[in-house]
Formats: structure tokens, C-alpha cells, sequence
């Protein structure tokens, strides 16, 4: 099988500060907190992640069952990648490390749990949270793997009218409650509207 030279040479240029680097990057709760929502992909493949902007930011990332077998498996998978002779893009690899940009704490995992993302067999959000975080420890990814995904999701985050419609509907509209609150406030605002302009004539008249 072919070896990727130049694919295997720019990872270990990255190699010494790639968890730094990774670390830069926004979690999951930070992401919802921008306005960006995440949403499962259509299929299952760990390629399969797009960064989408309309309104609000959509993540779109693969379904992934978290249980007693995941570690050992991707750690497999992860070796095999590693092999000389194995021809890959180390997608493995670089899903591992992208996640681990994502996760950071329980309330990551809870978040993706809730989206549909992760299907959680394995134990309590935090336990699934150390989870990725070890089985990404000292593996370098692919930097160009999800580079168009974190530089669209970079920007989205770095403009200041994104974050102040993600404020606006995290404020007015993130719950039912707030939302209706909201709604009631146009209401009667309306009201207020409608009842001083039939008082003008009577002031008039008076």
C-alpha cells in the first residue's frame, strides 16, 4: 500500500502543539451560546460534518452509540491508521480530535445527547466527557480534514451581529415560556397602541 508522506509530514510538524491548538476552539455549550445549533447529519459517516449559516449557525455531525466497546474500537481503528503501510486520510483520528474540541464538560455530552448525536450506553455525561477526552490524548489529526468547518465556524462566531442575534434568541425565543412572554409583550404593547389612538378623538372633543 501507498504511503501519504506529505499527509504524515504536516502532522508531525503540528505534532508538538496540537492539543494547544485544539484547545483554542469553541465547545459545544460555547457554540449554542453563539447562536449555532447542532443537528445530526444524515448519514453516519465520520466525514460526514458541515458547518451551515442562515439565521442562526447549524453543525451538522454524524450519530454516534457511546458504550462499553467504543474505546477499544477507535483506539483499533486508530492503530491500524497509524501503520505504515495503511493508505488513509486518518479520519478516525481526526473525528477523535474534533470531538474533543467539542467536549470539554458533562454539559457538552448533554448537549449532543439531547440533539441526537450521541446515543449514551456507557455511563454518566461526565464519565462519557473523560471518555473522549483520553482516547484523543496525544494523537495529532488531519489538519486539513475539518479546516473549511472551523474557519466557517470561526468567522460566524467572530461577527458581532451573529452574536447579537444569538443573544436576541437566547433572550426571546430559546424556551416556550420565554417566547410566549415575548409575544405577550407585543400584544400588549399593540393594545397600548390601539387604545391611545381611539382616546385622541374623545381628548379632542372634550
Amino acid at each position: 500500500m501507498k504511503i501519504d508522506n506529505s499527509k504524515i509530514g504536516r502532522m508531525l510538524l503540528s505534532c508538538g502543539d496540537s492539543r494547544k491548538h485544539r484547545k483554542t476552539f469553541r465547545s459545544i455549550k460555547e457554540l449554542k451560546e453563539s447562536g449555532i445549533h447542532v443537528k445530526p447529519s444524515t448519514t453516519n459517516n465520520l466525514k460526514d460534518i458541515h458547518f451551515y449559516c442562515n439565521f442562526l449557525g447549524k453543525l451538522m455531525m454524524p450519530r454516534l452509540l457511546v458504550d462499553d466497546s467504543t474505546a477499544s474500537k477507535f483506539l483499533n481503528l486508530v492503530a491500524l491508521e497509524m501503520c505504515r503501510d495503511f493508505k488513509n486520510d486518518f479520519e478516525v483520528t481526526s473525528y477523535l480530535c474534533f470531538m474533543d474540541t467539542l467536549i470539554d464538560s458533562a454539559d457538552d455530552v448533554k448537549e449532543l445527547r439531547v440533539t441526537g448525536i450521541l446515543h449514551n450506553y456507557f455511563g454518566s455525561d461526565e464519565e462519557v466527557a473523560n471518555l473522549f477526552n483520553k482516547m484523543s490524548r496525544d494523537l495529532v489529526p488531519d489538519q486539513e480534514r475539518y479546516e473549511k468547518v472551523i474557519k466557517d465556524i470561526h468567522k460566524y462566531c467572530n461577527n458581532p451581529w451573529t452574536d447579537a442575534l444569538a443573544q436576541a434568541y437566547y433572550t426571546h425565543f430559546s424556551t416556550p415560556w420565554t417566547f410566549l412572554a415575548f409575544i405577550g409583550a407585543i400584544i400588549g404593547l399593540l393594545f397600548s397602541a390601539i387604545q391611545a389612538y381611539f382616546s385622541l378623538p374623545q381628548n379632542r372633543n372634550g
